[in-house]
C-alpha cells in the first residue's frame, strides 16, 4: 500500500530563484542538513540539472523526472532509503509576492510494517527541506551553486 506526504512551506523569493535551489544538486548543500555534499553524477538529457539527471542528495540517490522551470520538480529514489517506488514533485506557486512550495511525496516501505514509521520520518524531514530551501532563497550569498550558470 502507497504512503503519501504533503507539506508546504512560503517564501518571499522568486519561484525563480527557489526553483534553481531545487534543481541544482550542489545547492542542496547550502540550505539542507546532509552528512556529506549532494552532487550531480551525471547530467540530464536536455538540461545539465534536467530530466535524466543523477544527483546524490546523502543518503539517497535519485533521477529528475520532471524539470519545467520555475514551477515543476520531481525526482524519484533509486537508491539508499528504505523505500520503493518513491516520487517527490515540488511545484511552485506565486501567491502575491511570495511563493508556496508543495512539496508531495509517495512510496511504498521495502520492510512490511515499516511504513507508518517511514510516513513520520520523511514527513518531518520533507516539511524540515521545504523551511530551509524557503529560508535560504530568501538570502542566498553571491557564492551559493544555485547562483553559478548551469
Amino acid at each position: 500500500m502507497p504512503f503519501e506526504i504533503e507539506t508546504t512551506a512560503t517564501s518571499s523569493a522568486a519561484a525563480e530563484v527557489i526553483f534553481k535551489h531545487l534543481a541544482v544538486a550542489e545547492a542542496w548543500g547550502e540550505w539542507g542538513s546532509f552528512p556529506t555534499r549532494p552532487r550531480r553524477e551525471r547530467a540530464g538529457d536536455e538540461a545539465p540539472n534536467g530530466v535524466g539527471a543523477i544527483r546524490t542528495i546523502p543518503p539517497a540517490r535519485e533521477e529528475v523526472v520532471a524539470y519545467d522551470p520555475p514551477r515543476h520538480y520531481a525526482y524519484v529514489i533509486l537508491a539508499g532509503l528504505p523505500v520503493r517506488d518513491h516520487r517527490a514533485d515540488v511545484t511552485l506557486e506565486p501567491r502575491g509576492l511570495n511563493t508556496v512550495i508543495r512539496w508531495k511525496a509517495r512510496f511504498e516501505p521495502k520492510i512490511p510494517g515499516s511504513g507508518p514509521v517511514l510516513r513520520f520520518f520523511l514527513a518531518r524531514t520533507l516539511a524540515s527541506m521545504a523551511r530551509r530551501v524557503a529560508r535560504h532563497a530568501e538570502r542566498c550569498e553571491p557564492g551559493c551553486p544555485a547562483r553559478l550558470p548551469d
